[in-house]
């Protein structure tokens, strides 16, 4: 993966992070928080607009010690907070603009009205000091995903927090891919949330396809097995093997047998109405002889990318 730089001053993108505390629930990767929908509707905002005194409301994040707020910039449904000034022409900011149309038209959810904050901090040691600070029970992991219930009012806050690291891109897209999940879902499996996240993170020109997973699946041992997956709910029960099964599952559901992605686009539009609609193997199993053989056949015929995603700019 092509390493972004985000320059302080003109914007060029490097580096990435996601977290939370009391009514936060630990989920994945980095994905703290309720399952619950938030109630912001931001006002329409043009394109890409770096936002000022007479710009359309952004909300105002309240003041967190060591957390970087005085810039912002609005994309699409996020808003970016920085210490540093940031460019609305940053390649990675026009294709993070992108993504919320990218998971509507793959997963056919409908348009969430949700805002998300993401805080980048310019640098790792201020990120970890924040976090240490604010979430001290926190691993530190270069990205986390929050749903805050404590925004105003009690309403859910759609927050990600990170600094400008080696795996920006990346990790940008996956935090964002969970907000932009729970925005619209009552509740998300553990293994669904890491696995719809770990093929999002890809970039567009990838399809999906997370090289260094499949990869490792290839070389094994890997025997796969949805239900066991379906049934972790503890984030430390996720090590990187089960990472990399979530992903493959998605992958397959999304690429491989069209009755497949067909179980998994009605199982998605029940977690629209209910956080518990119940596991998706047994549905799986009623369109498809041997899931497993079936997403290993899957894996041994897929080709990995050869097109590398062009890198922003550099200091």
């Amino acid at each position: 993966m092509t390493e972004r730089h985000l320059r302080p001053a003109s914007l060029a993108v490097r580096r990435a992070i996601p977290v939370a505390v009391a009514m936060l629930v630990l989920c994945g990767c980095g994905v703290l928080g309720t399952r619950a929908k938030p109630a912001t509707t931001p006002a329409p905002v043009p394109r890409g607009q770096q936002t000022g005194s007479s710009a359309p409301a952004v909300p105002s994040p309240p003041a967190l010690p060591q957390r970087p707020t005085k810039h912002h910039l609005r994309v699409s449904q996020f808003v970016f907070y920085s210490d540093f000034p940031l460019e609305a022409s940053d390649p990675l900011f026009r294709e993070l603009e992108d993504l919320p149309d990218q998971l509507r038209r793959e997963l056919r959810l409908p348009p969430g009205n949700n805002l998300v904050q993401v805080f980048l901090f310019e640098d790792q040691d201020g990120y970890e000091a924040f976090l240490r600070t604010w979430h001290p029970k926190l691993p530190l992991r270069p990205a986390y995903f929050i749903a805050d219930k404590r925004g105003p009012g009690g309403s859910t806050e759609l927050l990600v927090y990170t600094y400008l690291g080696k795996r920006l891109r990346t990790d940008l897209r996956h935090e964002l891919t969970h907000a932009l999940l729970h925005g619209v879902l009552k509740g998300v499996p553990l293994w669904l949330d890491e696995g719809l996240a770990g093929f999002f993170e890809q970039p567009p020109a990838h399809d999906g396809l997370n090289p260094a997973h499949l990869e490792a699946l290839r070389v094994g041992p890997f025997q796969p097995n949805l239900a066991r997956l379906e049934r972790l709910t503890e984030v430390a029960d996720m090590q990187r093997a089960e990472y990399q099964e979530s992903w493959a599952w998605v992958h397959y559901f999304l690429r491989g047998k069209p009755e497949a992605r067909t179980v998994l686009l009605t199982y998605l539009q029940s977690l629209r109405t209910t956080g518990s609609p119940g596991h998706v193997s047994p549905k799986l199993d009623a369109v498809v002889r041997d899931p497993n053989r079936s997403l290993l056949d899957h894996l041994a015929d897929a080709e990995i990318p050869t097109t590398k995603p062009a890198s922003a700019t550099t200091r």
